[in-house]
């Protein structure tokens, strides 16, 4: 196969669904000679924030001159997003001939397109030779097949509903497959601030004797100065103190991100000796790139675009629109998949736009969109049905004034159809 047909081929394992459990990516990563175990990790589970807290590390890393390999989920145009070595893309080579080097092992283990996608990045580390990876967890924890990882720092950023069919619906339930990452004696930080979700991290790392880090217990940090497009400030951590950053990434929940993000980095010292200055610290907040969150792409009107595809990150957007664009018309084109909670989503969505636009991602996941319009209360709104997200993105910057702003939102798939039309 060459590199497109291994990506049809893959793409289409994706209809098989998802499976949870360790006993297939551990029998096939022992078919590969257990790359995993040839390099040292860090695991990042959580709600939200996972992808924002391993590129504002793989950023600070990358500065310091590290050779850092980032594993993130799903991707927004390009599947070699996916896996990075200091944010360069694997190679189509690889994963070519990875795939048809194992396709014999993948059927016969029945591997499923998420494993397969994490088999290519560990092996694709191991023989990279990286001084570190840094791992997100595609679903839960507990049984996500990067849980065959022993990491040296372990990040949860966050934990909120989701995945309820999986996980559970109680907040607790969902802490408790979010905490399965958890290993002996590693050292765990967190940025939780729900209570139970709390006490079930700090119970799991009591039976694992692990350090725990919170975010907001240790550390301290002072906003100098924030807007739309970045935050100046300073940090204190229990380790250092960090003068005059400025963090790339809009939001202040990006705060949260970041310094979960600086403390595991600076953990990395005492597990396996790396070494990361002020000045990287500096540059790596300053230097970040990370598409898709609270991304700017225009002005006159101002065009955002977001991949909340929660409850939990669309409130978010909205804590941001109400400190930067409360007196301004929002045009929203939104997307979403149909296994998310986008009844609650639309109740956020309310208190934000002006004018919704619903639409459809070209997925088979895809909730539809005359079903969403039937969620939303007439009175008041401006709603619009518009079945592919390029007319409905067109159709948002045709009816938007230079001083209004258009979010697109609701799916990493609806805002990758965008970025790719740009």
């Amino acid at each position: 196969m060459n590199y497109n047909e291994v990506l049809d081929y893959m793409f289409a394992m994706e209809k098989f669904g998802v499976k949870l459990g360790l006993t297939n990516i551990t029998r096939f990563l022992s078919k590969l000679g257990s790359p995993h175990h040839s390099f040292s990790s860090v695991h990042v589970a959580g709600t939200n924030g996972k992808g924002s807290t391993i590129a504002i590390m793989e950023s600070i890393l990358s500065a310091a001159g590290y050779r850092v390999g980032a594993f993130t989920s799903p991707h927004l145009v390009d599947f070699r997003e996916r896996i990075k070595i200091n944010g360069r893309f694997i190679d189509k080579k690889y994963v070519t001939d990875f795939m048809n080097d194992s396709l014999k092992k993948i059927k016969k283990y029945h591997m499923t397109y998420f494993e397969v996608v994490t088999s290519i990045a560990f092996s694709y580390f191991k023989d990279e030779k990286v001084d570190i990876a840094l791992i997100e967890t595609g679903l839960g924890g507990r049984l996500d097949a990067t849980n065959v990882l022993n990491p040296r720092v372990i990040v949860i950023t966050n934990v909120a509903t989701e995945h309820t069919k999986w996980l559970g619906f109680k907040i607790r339930e969902i802490a408790t497959e979010k905490a399965g990452v958890i290993k002996p004696g590693v050292p765990v930080v967190t940025a939780a601030i729900n209570f139970d979700a709390r006490k079930v991290i700090r119970q799991t790392c009591e039976r694992n004797k692990c350090n725990l880090i919170s975010v907001f217990d240790e550390t301290q940090w002072i906003i100098k100065d924030i807007n739309r497009d970045c935050t100046e400030m300073d940090i204190f951590t229990r380790s250092n103190k960090y003068y005059n950053l400025r963090l790339q990434l809009p939001g202040r929940h990006q705060l949260e991100n970041a310094v979960g993000a600086l403390i595991a980095t600076e953990l990395l010292e005492d597990q396996i000796g790396i070494k990361v200055s002020p000045s990287s610290v500096a540059a790596g907040f300053r230097n970040i790139k990370w598409d898709g969150r609270l991304q700017r792409i225009s002005s006159n009107p101002d065009i955002i675009l977001d991949v909340a595809h929660n409850p939990a990150a669309l409130a978010r957007i909205r804590e941001y629109f109400n400190e930067f664009y409360n007196d301004k018309k929002t045009i929203t084109v939104f997307g979403i998949l149909s296994d998310k909670d986008y009844k609650q989503m639309l109740e956020e969505l309310e208190r934000i736009a002006d004018v919704i636009i619903l639409t459809r991602p070209m997925t088979d996941r895809a909730a539809d969109p005359e079903a969403l319009a039937r969620e939303i209360p007439k009175n008041g709104f401006n709603i619009n049905v518009i079945p592919m997200v390029g007319d409905a993105y067109r159709t948002a910057k045709e009816i938007a004034g230079k001083d209004d702003v258009i979010l697109v939102t609701g799916s990493h798939f609806t805002v990758g159809e965008v970025l790719s039309h740009l």
